[in-house]
């Protein structure tokens, strides 16, 4: 196969004449594929002018044997995705060793390798055939000013950088005790996932874990001064894993759990940990043995989000001036509303823990004490604490909430953990003897049926761009500066309240599923859950390609959850629904 190629010296003299050439003449290479002895290279987009985004695209592809990868990390699907993980790694390790970055104007002539977060994702940029492997990625092509080639750099980058970014790949698949620890950690991590139910729990936070972070705004583990995490002995289970054996740490049952304690002393430093233990993290992260349950979302209030005909009732009714609580609509949402949102629109979805933080939250949608409902007995709001025991009775939807400025929820926990310092201490018999508040009595039952069926043209991804007088077919892309706000067609769709979305190709992806979505509902009569459930299962069955529109399209996508792309249907503010066959809403 590669002797019909073109060898990696015609790329670098073509590359060379190029020089001073304006620099549309790049768009030769499209499609082109040049081999080296040891990869072959092809060109799969071309960008149009220095510093554009996307950048170009290429594939390195490189055989099994080159890059010494033995069949242990292929052996099933989770070491295949931490393979591939492992490699953009590489990838990303050998440009920062090797590349010469910034070589044109606006930031061209560049490798740009995607930034990785710990957590370890499916995505759609390393694909594995039977003997070779596929990588993805982004490199700018470097120009000038005058918009001209800047080939003889080009040539450099494709000729010597390119070659020593693959001895890193080669020389970090050799390592192959840091290599199996990678796939191991991946595979431990979902095989516990999967095994959760059986051991009684929700959640699991292994001992020896780090849980702090560096800062607010960084995903890296604290180093001075963390505090390594252990399980009290009340509280602490022990589990086997396929590579690691037997671990011991906390065990997070089913029911209600209530996190209480003291400012600064971990709270919300855990629930956000478990908020993203829902995905497997690389070794070293500190988090890599918080393990969640797969259908855990972190619920929050979000003022000013699009709720679109819900039925609101079971948390809010009998709102003034005859507003609707079964057919509740807003495109500006207060905190409690919106949070009641949230919560109906997680349990259609197939949520089976609710994370929620007070700090986070409408406050009086989660508590409602004594004296205020003698105050106020007309208040619409049925708060959450009169809910809680019923979600899990009757739907077996667990909550763990961290409760540090309120008692009310000690008297319907079933469990209690306090953090003293970052490590928990459980709680549960210390309630003893205290007068602890009851849960008011609802006047009917919680009901979560969706009756709501979504219409095709909820999902328009056409741009109406004035500055040129153009409609735009389809416009999916991130909001400049703030990647988890989608720009999908004239509207834009924020996404920043989803805690579980670990990465923007996430929400990238998120984009593109809306777009098959539409074509789904055209043949399909579906409620929001349905539908992310149906776009869930295309993608098992096809893969994450089944999201780009044509076989050109350069999208770098990482795959979401069922609950995400839920909750980004359910955002759309130009969602259309009826309600069962014939009535409009």
């Amino acid at each position: 196969m590669r002797q019909s190629l073109s060898p990696i010296l015609d790329l670098i003299q073509f590359l060379t004449a190029l020089d001073g050439k304006a620099f549309h003449s790049y768009r030769k290479l499209q499609g082109k594929v040049y081999a080296h002895d040891r990869y072959s290279i092809r060109f799969f987009h071309i960008q149009g002018s220095p510093g554009a985004f996307p950048a170009s695209v290429c594939h390195l592809g490189l055989t099994h044997e080159e890059l010494g990868l033995a069949d242990w990390s292929l052996a099933c699907r989770p070491r295949k995705i931490a393979t591939a993980d492992y490699l953009l790694r590489a990838f990303q390790l050998g440009v920062e060793k090797h590349a010469r970055q910034n070589r044109g104007v606006q930031g061209s002539g560049s490798f740009q390798p995607i930034s990785l977060p710990p957590q370890v994702l499916e995505r759609n940029i390393v694909h594995f055939g039977l003997t070779d492997v596929r990588i993805a990625f982004r490199v700018s092509l470097p120009g000038s000013h005058d918009n001209r080639i800047l080939g003889r750099h080009a040539a450099l980058m494709f000729s010597e950088e390119m070659s020593v970014i693959v001895d890193t790949l080669k020389e970090q698949v050799c390592k192959t005790a840091q290599f199996k620890k990678h796939c191991d950690v991946v595979e431990d991590m979902v095989f516990l996932q999967q095994q959760l139910h059986g051991y009684g729990l929700v959640a699991f936070v292994g001992d020896g874990a780090v849980l702090a972070r560096r800062s607010g705004v960084s995903q890296a583990p604290l180093t001075d001064g963390a505090v390594v995490f252990r399980a009290p002995a009340q509280m602490a289970v022990e589990v086997m894993l396929p590579n690691a054996g037997r671990q011991r740490g906390l065990g997070i049952r089913p029911g209600v759990n209530v996190l209480i304690g003291g400012g600064f002393h971990g709270k919300s430093t855990l629930l956000d940990a478990l908020s993203k233990g829902v995905y497997p993290h690389i070794p070293g992260d500190g988090r890599e043995r918080v393990v969640t349950h797969p259908e855990a979302f972190f619920i929050c209030a979000e003022e000013g989000r699009a709720v679109n005909d819900l039925d609101i009732t079971g948390f809010i009714n009998n709102l003034p001036g005859g507003v609707d609580a079964e057919r509740f609509s807003t495109n500006n949402a207060s905190g409690s509303t919106s949070e009641a949102a949230a919560i109906v629109e997680a349990v259609q979805a197939g949520a089976r823990l609710l994370l929620i933080d007070e700090d986070s939250s409408a406050t009086n949608l989660l508590i409602k004490d004594r004296n205020m409902r003698k105050l106020i007995p007309e208040d619409p709001i049925t708060p959450l604490f009169d809910r809680v025991r019923e979600l899990f009775r009757r739907f077996g939807v667990s909550t763990l909430i961290v409760a540090g400025g309120s008692s009310d929820y000690l008297g319907v926990a079933d469990h209690v953990i306090a953090m003293r310092n970052y490590l928990p201490v459980s709680m549960t018999d210390r309630l003893r003897g205290l007068t602890l508040a009851e849960p008011g009595k609802p006047a009917k039952p919680l009901m979560f049926e969706d009756k709501r069926r979504v219409l095709a043209e909820s999902f328009d991804p056409s741009y109406r761009a004035e500055r040129i007088g153009k409609t735009i077919a389809v416009r999916i892309k991130p909001l400049r500066l703030q990647e988890r706000v989608l720009e999908f067609g004239n509207a834009q769709l924020d996404l920043t309240k989803l805690k579980a979305l670990a990465d923007p190709s996430q929400a990238l992806a998120i984009g593109y599923a809306l777009l098959l979505a539409g074509r789904i509902c055209r043949d399909s009569s579906l409620s929001p859950s349905d539908l992310a459930r149906t776009l869930c299962e295309r993608i098992e069955k096809e893969g994450l390609a089944v999201l780009s529109p044509n076989k050109d399209d350069t999208c770098f996508f990482a795959l979401p959850r069922r609950l995400e792309l839920a909750a980004a249907i359910n955002r759309l503010r130009r969602l259309k629904v009826v309600l069962g066959k014939d009535e409009t809403l």
